[in-house]
This record gives structure tokens, C-alpha cells and sequence, in this order.
């Protein structure tokens, strides 16, 4: 009796020894930044899907890699919503580096005609592009949730 009590304490003791140590790893956390978007290219589009490629310039400074993962983004062009963004392919952030990363992403069009979308920003001479939601990120068997907003316009009277 007295050695089934033993495991019992032991086995105790366990769960918060582990609170501690994911505790602590927390702890020594930072915040990934997103500093630039370097550039954006639209890989395939059509009635219904826009596949695209955007380079991120991406700091972490962590001391560990980072798994990027779940991502629920809303899509926007001229704020008017045109999908849900999905990634097309993993993307982990290396440790302790800023660098450009190729994020492939794709959406299924829900908001409208994208010719019309388009042929409005044709009218006015830009195009606004938004990104608003949260993305997962993973490290062993730690995951954070993050926020993220972004907004970027494209002037196309100067891409001509």
C-alpha cells in the first residue's frame, strides 16, 4: 500500500513540474515582426480562385524555429472581401534571422466578380490589397495565436 501511494505523489508532482517548464519557455519569447512585404505576384487568376506569391520580410528574433501554421485570413481588394486566404505550402521561420520568405497563398472568390473589383481600380488608378486575421504559430509543443492587419496599395498609373 505504502508503494502504490509513492507512485501516486510522484505522479503528482509531475503535471506542475511541466506547468513550469512550458511556463518558463514562454516567458523567453518575442515577437515575430513582419517588416516589409517585398513583393507580391499573382501566380494564377480566374472566375473563381487567385493563387499568389508574397515575399515577407520576416525578423525572429527567438532563439528557436517557428512552424507557421492555421491560418484564417480574410482577403480584401478595394475593402471589398474576395475570400479566405489558404497556404498553399509550410513556411518555418528560421531562428535568431530577418529574411525575405515566399508565402504561397490561394482563395476561392466569395466576394463578388473580380473583374468588377478590377475594373474599378482600373477607374481610379490603384488598387488596395488587404489582409486582416490571425496565423498560428508552433514551436515543439508550444502554438501562439497572432493577430495581423495589412494594407498595401498599388498605384498602376506607375506600373505602367
Amino acid at each position: 500500500m505504502a508503494m502504490r501511494y509513492r507512485t501516486m505523489f510522484r505522479a503528482f508532482r509531475l503535471p506542475p513540474l511541466l506547468l513550469l517548464l512550458g511556463m518558463a519557455s514562454c516567458s523567453s519569447y518575442e515577437e515575430v515582426e513582419l517588416k516589409d512585404i517585398t513583393h507580391v505576384e499573382v501566380l494564377r487568376m480566374d472566375g473563381r480562385q487567385v493563387a499568389l506569391r508574397v515575399d515577407a520580410l520576416v525578423n525572429n528574433p527567438n532563439g528557436f524555429r517557428i512552424h507557421v501554421e492555421d491560418p484564417d485570413v480574410d482577403l480584401y481588394l478595394n475593402d471589398r472581401f474576395v475570400g479566405k486566404g489558404l497556404l498553399d505550402s509550410t513556411l518555418t521561420l528560421e531562428r535568431k534571422t530577418t529574411r525575405v520568405y515566399p508565402v504561397y497563398l490561394h482563395t476561392d472568390l466569395q466576394g463578388g466578380p473580380l473583374m468588377l473589383m478590377l475594373l474599378g481600380g482600373a477607374l481610379t488608378g490603384e488598387l488596395k490589397l488587404g489582409a486582416k486575421g490571425t496565423v498560428a504559430g508552433r514551436s515543439g509543443m508550444l502554438k501562439k495565436r497572432f493577430p495581423f492587419e495589412l494594407e498595401e496599395t498599388i498605384d498602376l498609373r506607375s506600373a505602367r
